[in-house]
Parts: structure tokens; sequence; C-alpha cells
């Protein structure tokens, strides 16, 4: 399998899903320079829109990730809807993790929407990016050994951007 985060993104922008990129994927998107070994997107949680993401995935052979092996599941909007935080798959472009609920946020889509920008991350494929305030507030919240390491490099690249603006 080979990690290709453009494909997940043309996928899910071509069935027209409103998601936001979350993590480090989206510290990448951002500039900075920590490798990442999957997509973290927050989806929103209407039902019209996790139809969307239910055909995106079936589109993407995506089958749900467990520490052993993958496991194949009935992806559609009434199983996505029941998801309570996250669900970690597998997919034919790599890993793809949905989280409904980001550590440090109140409202989901909502709270990360809001400061989402827009960036292009291939020919004419726009994705749209949370914040890195929102990521790295993010990143203590969930207060994890990989995101405490990551933190010193966002916390310099946020001060790099805001001293460019």
């Amino acid at each position: 399998m080979t990690f290709d985060p453009v494909s997940i993104c043309r996928i899910l922008n071509e069935e027209q899903v409103d998601y936001v990129v979350v993590g480090g994927f989206a510290s990448v998107i951002l500039g900075s320079p920590l490798p990442t070994e999957d997509v973290d997107v927050l989806p929103e949680r209407s039902r019209d829109n996790l139809a969307r993401l239910a055909t995106a995935l079936r589109r993407m052979n995506a089958m749900i990730r467990t520490a052993g092996e993958s496991v194949p599941a009935v992806l559609d909007a009434e199983f996505l809807a029941n998801m309570p935080v996250m669900l970690n798959l597998i997919t034919d472009f790599g890993i793809l993790d949905l989280t409904f609920e980001p550590s440090g946020s109140r409202h989901g889509y909502a709270d990360w929407s809001a400061d989402a920008s827009s960036e292009e991350i291939a020919d004419g494929l726009v994705v749209h990016v949370a914040s890195l305030d929102a990521i790295i507030d993010s990143k203590k919240a969930a207060d994890r050994a990989k995101d405490h390491r990551a933190l010193p490099y966002l916390e310099s690249l946020r001060e790099i951007r805001r001293s460019n603006s």
C-alpha cells in the first residue's frame, strides 16, 4: 500500500463531502517538516454528508483498521452516524482516520471549520485545513507522547507564519 493523501482528498472532494483536514497531514499542508503516515479528517455530521462520505469510503475500499488486521464493515450513513469519536480506516490509498470530536474541541466540525483555510494541495485540488492554532490546541489536549514531540515544531512554525504575516 502506498500512502497517497492527495487521492484520499480528491475522492472526498469528488463526492462533495464537507470535511476539514486535521492532525499531522494538516500540519504538513501548513508547512510542518514532520512526516505523517495518515490523513485525519473531521467530517460534518449531517445525514446527507455522511451518505456522501460513505460513498467516498466505498470508492477507496475502506476497511476498519484494528491492531491485528483490517475488518470489512458496511460503511453507510447509519453506521457513520453512530460513531462516537473516531473511526480508524485503511484504504487503497493509505490510512484514513475519521475524527468526529477532536481533542480540545467542544463542538466538532463547527468549531474547526470556522477557522479553517482553503489550501491547494495539488493541481486544482483545494481542501479545508484546520488552523495551526486549533491543531496545536488539539495536540496539547490529546496529551500523547507523539504530540508532545511535535509541539515544538508546530509552535515554531506558528511563530514563523505570524512573523511573515
